[in-house]
């Protein structure tokens, strides 16, 4: 009784270490290949987050924007689409307007182009005036 034991034992052993060791029957699949980059990665450079002011704080006033960041002007919900803006080089800075795309609400602003200083001009729904100047500086 003994030596059937053993020879079940040996069978089961040898079966499950074969099985192993035998090709599977499905096809291998290639990985997919690592997405080309344009531009490689420098470590410690982060995106930079934008500025975000309400339109109280810009009337007169002289602000810094980071080239290739954008000033996000913090205007009532639901106003967004109703805000208007222009600047007088838009090379350095230019309007954004806000508004709502896929569901997604946007709120106004100016993107910082280049470097420099220009006057700009928010238009509130009332139609009031904000006058103030962006200064795209380097990061």
């Amino acid at each position: 009784m003994i030596r059937s034991s053993f020879a079940v034992a040996a069978v089961i052993a040898v079966a499950l270490i074969t099985s192993g060791c035998t090709a599977t029957t499905e096809p291998a699949v290639p990985a997919a290949p690592a997405p080309a980059s344009s531009t490689t990665a420098t470590p410690g450079l982060q995106a930079l987050p934008p500025t975000i002011v309400s339109p109280g704080q810009l009337d007169g006033t002289d602000i810094a924007v980071v080239i290739g960041t954008a000033l996000v002007i913090a205007v009532e919900d639901g106003t967004e689409d109703q805000w208007h803006g222009t600047t007088a080089d838009v090379a350095i800075a230019e309007f954004s307007a806000g508004g709502s795309d896929e569901g997604a609400t946007f709120r106004p602003g100016f993107v910082a182009r280049g470097i420099g200083s220009t006057t700009a001009t928010l238009t509130a729904p009332d139609g009031r005036e904000i006058r103030f100047t962006v200064d795209v500086v380097a990061p």
